[in-house]
């Protein structure tokens, strides 16, 4: 038995082309700007802790003065347990950036 072999349409073989070569350049294109994305992830990540540093230091601090009292910081256990190292000029209160810097080592 002899099977017959049906011709390939030429529209259909051109369309298979046309998604073959918009696939290869789209992942070519895709690839630096993973490259990128992964590179940057420590800076992302870095800002993204700051700012849920600063959103927690903002709900810690009830009287809204721009620190955080002995007293605000015993909401946050891990802060209030590293408050004397963290206030690091000793002036009875977390600055933001002293918060900050505790924030991040919890």
């Amino acid at each position: 038995m002899t099977r017959s072999i049906r011709s390939i349409d030429p529209t259909m073989l051109q369309r298979g082309q046309r998604i073959a070569t918009i696939t290869l350049a789209s992942m070519a294109m895709g690839a630096p700007g993973l490259a990128q994305a992964q590179a940057a992830t420590p800076a992302a990540q870095q800002q993204a802790s700051d700012k849920a540093a600063a959103d927690a230091f903002k709900r810690a601090d009830a009287n809204q003065d721009g620190k955080l009292s002995r007293d605000e910081a015993a909401r946050l256990p891990a802060i209030a347990a590293k408050f004397d190292e963290l206030d690091k000029d000793k002036d009875g209160s977390l600055s933001l950036d002293e918060f900050i810097a505790g924030y991040g080592s919890r």
